[in-house]
């Protein structure tokens, strides 16, 4: 298979899209079923967990500021009682803007979507530039990928065969053998 042989130097089709563009690919995938449920699994708890990591984070550092007394011999006897409340608060600040650059659950949750985009591009080749659609301005890749939580849960939650179609009952909605193959890699087709 040509995906094989590739060199590991070569650029992959995504290299150049921003995060949105690779979040809606893998939305668009979804939705038209060329990514299936048990290969978006595993992404989407590594979503949620970078989640919350990224908004607990914080509330931890505070608290274990605050509430356990670390920094209480060093402000209690210095500062007033609303510097004592603010001092803990930029600590956890600080300690967050740190968080944000080295998060582990953010690289592995790129590490996945990664996959999951070599996973379609094994599967469909270069025709995934057509997953790929204008983003609204206003969307950011939380909003993306609460939209794949949302079609997750329509296919998986109360509601499936009732509302929303299972995916074992659902036709895919456009097959991948229909996708246009007007892309080549060794040039471009009019």
């Amino acid at each position: 298979m040509a995906q094989d042989q590739r060199s590991p130097f070569e650029l992959r089709i995504w290299h150049f899209y921003t995060e949105e563009e690779k979040s809606i690919t893998l939305l668009n995938a979804y939705k038209q079923r060329v990514l299936f449920s048990e290969d978006i699994k595993s992404f989407l708890l590594k979503d949620r967990l970078n989640t919350w990591s990224y908004w607990g984070f914080p509330v931890a550092c505070y608290a274990l500021f605050h509430y356990t007394g670390a920094l209480q011999p060093y402000i209690a006897t210095k500062y007033s009682v609303g510097a004592q409340r603010l001092i803990p608060a930029a600590i956890s600040g600080l300690l967050w803007l740190g968080w944000v650059n080295v998060n582990p659950f953010y690289t592995t949750l790129q590490s996945e979507k990664l996959k999951l985009l070599n996973l379609i591009e094994k599967r469909v080749g270069l025709n995934m530039k057509a997953l790929n659609e204008q983003v609204p301005r206003t969307w950011t890749t939380q909003e993306i990928h609460r939209q794949i939580r949302e079609a997750y849960n329509n296919r998986h939650g109360f509601f499936t065969n009732i509302l929303y179609p299972s995916e074992e009952r659902a036709s895919p909605l456009q097959d991948i053998s229909s996708y246009p193959f007007k892309y080549r890699r060794d040039k471009i087709v009019k």
